[in-house]
């Protein structure tokens, strides 16, 4: 027999499942509402669309660990 509880979704705060990385910051206005929209075949850069002003950019990964976090969330 099913209870109210068996379906309700089940949520641990103490779980990491997703990586969370800082998003990139805009180079033409600064936001920081980008979303990565693709990335390169060696998977050095990554293509960055920026929902503020709209515009597209190559960026380079690797630099620091947050950068390579990102990478492995994106693969």
């Amino acid at each position: 027999m099913l209870t109210v509880y068996d379906n309700m979704v089940h949520y641990n705060p103490n779980v990491w499942n997703a990586a969370q990385a800082v998003p990139p910051l805009c180079p033409k206005c600064g936001s920081h509402r980008t979303e990565v929209v693709g990335r390169s075949n060696d998977l050095k850069t990554v293509t960055v669309r920026c929902n503020a002003c709209g515009e597209r950019s190559q960026m380079p990964l690797g630099k620091d660990k947050d950068d390579t976090r990102e990478s492995e969330a994106i693969a």
